[in-house]
C-alpha cells in the first residue's frame, strides 16, 4: 500500500465525513486508516461506522467509542460529551456495538503505530513538550521498530519531533508535503474530522505515502449547516451544534 488517508475524531458528523472521504478518493487514495472516536458528540453515529466499513478502513478505539461499549466510562466525561454518548447508545445496534469492539486499543500498520490518545490509553492526550517526550521515550522501549506514531483526541493537526540527540520539539504543519527522516522519531495528529478545534471548521485529515514516507494535511468544508440541524433534531445540546461553525 502506498497512500493511506488517516482520519480522527470523526465522531457522528457523517457531512463532514463524505467530504473527507470524497476528497481522498479524488487524491487516489488506497485506504482508510482511523484513530479512534467514531462516535460521540454528533447525530450520525452509525451512518459513520457504516461509511468507515464500507471503505475498508482499519482502526483503533477511541475514548467516546468505549464508552459506547461501557457506560461506565462516560461518568468522567464533561455534560455535553455524557449526554451525547448516551444518545449515541441508543442509536447502535449490536452490529453496530460488535464493529467497535473488534477494534485494538493500539495497532502497528505498515511500519507505522496507531492510537487515540497514547499508546497507552485512549484517554490520554499529547498537548505539551512533557507528554510528548514522555510517549517517544515509551516508543524507543515498547516499539524500538517504529519510527513514526499517528495520534487523535486533541481534535487539532501536529507534529512533534525527536531528533537523535533526544530533543523534542513541535514544528509547524506546512503547506505542502512533509518528508518524514529516517533519523528521528515522529508522533503525528491528522486534526478532526468531525469536531475541529483549530478556529476553523473544515474537516481534518492527512494523506500517508507509506513508500515515500511523506505526510500531507488537508483541510476541507463540508455542510456544516446540516451537521448543526441534525444535532438541534436529534434533541443534542445546543452548544454541540454552534461550536461546529467556530471550529472550537
Amino acid at each position: 500500500m502506498a497512500r493511506v488517508a488517516i482520519l480522527s475524531d470523526i465522531h457522528g458528523n457523517l457531512e463532514a465525513l463524505k467530504s473527507v472521504v470524497r476528497a481522498a478518493q479524488a487524491e487516489g487514495v488506497e485506504g482508510f486508516w482511523d484513530l479512534g472516536d467514531v462516535v460521540g458528540y454528533n447525530a450520525d453515529p452509525t451512518a459513520c461506522l457504516e461509511m468507515l466499513k464500507e471503505c475498508g478502513a482499519r482502526g483503533v478505539q477511541g475514548n467516546h467509542d468505549l464508552a459506547a461499549l461501557d457506560p461506565q466510562i462516560a461518568e468522567s466525561f464533561n455534560v455535553l460529551a455524557h449526554e451525547a454518548i448516551h444518545y449515541t447508545i441508543q442509536q447502535l445496534d449490536t452490529g453496530h456495538l460488535a464493529q467497535l469492539h473488534a477494534l485494538p486499543l493500539c495497532r502497528t500498520l505498515e511500519g507505522a503505530l496507531l492510537c487515540h490518545g497514547t499508546p497507552e490509553t485512549p484517554h490520554s492526550y499529547i498537548l505539551n513538550l512533557y507528554q510528548a517526550r514522555r510517549i517517544f521515550n515509551l516508543m524507543r522501549k515498547r516499539y524500538p521498530d517504529i519510527s513514526v506514531c499517528f495520534f487523535g483526541h486533541t481534535h487539532q493537526h501536529k507534529i512533534w519531533i525527536q531528533d537523535p540527540r533526544g530533543k523534542v520539539m513541535a514544528v509547524d504543519v506546512p503547506g505542502k508535503s512533509v518528508r518524514l527522516s529516517a533519523e528521528n522519531l515522529y508522533l503525528i495528529n491528522p486534526g478532526s474530522v468531525g469536531q475541529p478545534r483549530e478556529r476553523d471548521n473544515r474537516a481534518r485529515f492527512l494523506i500517508f505515502d507509506t513508500d515515500l514516507k511523506t505526510v500531507d494535511f488537508r483541510a476541507v468544508p463540508y455542510d456544516v449547516q446540516r451537521a448543526q440541524e441534525k444535532i438541534l433534531q436529534a434533541g443534542l445540546p445546543e452548544y454541540l451544534a454552534l461550536r461546529l461553525q467556530d471550529g472550537v
